[in-house]
């Protein structure tokens, strides 16, 4: 009896983290047509990010305050609140955010996929 073997889904494979994470991002970045991406620890430094450096910069900076909602100071910034997205990912305690600009009508779940990824890499021995 023979077993079917499904085809690999991902494309690209890493053991090194921040490998994984970038590859994580670059596959999430083209499936939902995102600006950026950044993952960002709680200062707000960038641990992983996919699209134009500026861009990210910015956008992980403002990600651990966004996360708890956006200051009224801040709506005069060029990223436009509509246009960002922020997901919470706890990891032994610890929190990460990723933040997204642009996307269309499925970022959320498309976000909510990537944010499971990026658990699962930051979680594996």
């Amino acid at each position: 009896m023979q077993t079917a073997t499904l085809p690999e889904r991902r494309v690209q494979r890493s053991d090194n983290h921040s490998t994984a994470l970038r590859f994580q991002l670059e596959s999430t970045l083209e499936r939902g047509r995102l600006s950026a991406l950044a993952l960002t620890d709680q200062a707000g430094l960038l641990l992983a990010w996919a699209g134009n450096d500026a861009v990210c910069q910015e956008l992980g900076a403002v990600a651990p305050v966004v996360a708890h909602g956006w200051p009224a100071e801040w709506r005069q910034m060029e990223l436009k609140q509509d246009d960002v997205a922020v997901r919470t990912i706890e990891c032994f305690g610890q929190y990460v955010y990723l933040a997204s600009l642009g996307g269309g009508v499925a970022r959320d779940a498309l976000l909510a996929h990537s944010a499971r990824g990026i658990h699962r890499i930051l979680t594996a021995n």
